[in-house]
């Protein structure tokens, strides 16, 4: 009995010890392999990424218009020669995006040399007065303050305040959302305040918006509201004062009334203001 028990007991030592054995060479050679793997794959990696054949030939730049293309590759850190598979595209595009004048930006590589970036640049359509002056986009967003370099002619917006451009609040963003839908009005074809010729925007809590045209020699009084039909009206009257010599004197229009537009004449003209009513 003793003799069988201690045989038993250094069986099954010895079948333990040849496990854990089993079980450590499992582990190395799992190891092992996983090594040798990611040791080839770093190897492959280095060979493809210091390879001449994938070496950037070829750089396009779309859709700029006011950056130059020197300037794009510069802000994204792209240059020729630069092997296409070490690039971080998307670090390339944050570079890229953070260039106040990019709104967004799309980097593509297309083996084996050729790398292609796409941009699409804001495009200011006012400049705002908030005690220091910034660009305002076509989609309603600040993105930049004016720098005399810049040499961008838009108009110029006044009497908002920053409380004006919350827009989760629409009451607060009231005045704001009427001076966009100025801007856009006057950028259609045909408008009769064409972006170009606006000179300044100002706005009045109580009385609504002013439009100054040719280098504010004429003021346009919009007031609230309704401006599609007061733009429309507007082309009208500058149409019925364009039969004489009058609108080359006229000093202002004002549009609040839905019914008539008064035009009021410039110091030193004898005719009397002009009333235009519109036909019900």
């Amino acid at each position: 009995m003793h003799k069988n028990y201690y045989k038993n007991s250094r069986a099954l030592k010895r079948a333990r010890i040849i496990k854990r054995c089993v079980v450590c060479l499992k582990v190395l050679l799992v190891v092992g392999g996983m090594g040798a793997t990611s040791l080839l794959f770093i190897l492959v990696h280095d060979a493809l990424t210091q390879s001449a054949y994938f070496e950037t030939r070829t750089i396009a730049v779309e859709g700029n218009w006011r950056l130059s293309s020197d300037a794009i590759l510069k802000a994204a850190g792209l240059k020729l020669h630069d092997n296409i598979l070490s690039l971080n595209l998307k670090a390339v595009r944050y570079r890229l995006l953070s260039n106040p004048w990019i709104s967004s930006a799309e980097v593509e590589r297309r083996l084996p040399d050729t790398i292609r970036v796409r941009i699409r640049e804001r495009v200011p359509i006012a400049i705002l007065d908030l005690g220091r002056h910034f660009y305002l986009d076509q989609d309603g967003e600040i993105f930049k303050s004016v720098e005399p370099s810049d040499q961008v002619k838009v108009p110029l917006v006044t009497g908002l305040t920053l409380a004006d451009i919350d827009l989760d609040h629409p009451w607060r963003a009231r005045l704001f959302r009427a001076v966009m839908q100025a801007l856009r009005l006057s950028q259609l074809q045909g408008s009769a305040v064409p972006l170009h010729a606006l000179h300044r925007i100002h706005v009045d809590p109580a009385m609504g918006l002013t439009l100054f045209v040719f280098d504010s020699k004429l003021a346009v009084k919009m007031g609230f509201g309704n401006y599609k039909s007061k733009y429309n009206r507007l082309r009208d009257m500058i149409t019925y004062l364009s039969h004489g010599d009058q609108h080359l004197y006229v000093r202002s229009i004002d549009l609040n009334d839905l019914d008539r537009v008064v035009v009021r004449p410039s110091a030193g003209v004898s005719f009397q203001d002009v009333c235009y009513r519109k036909e019900m």
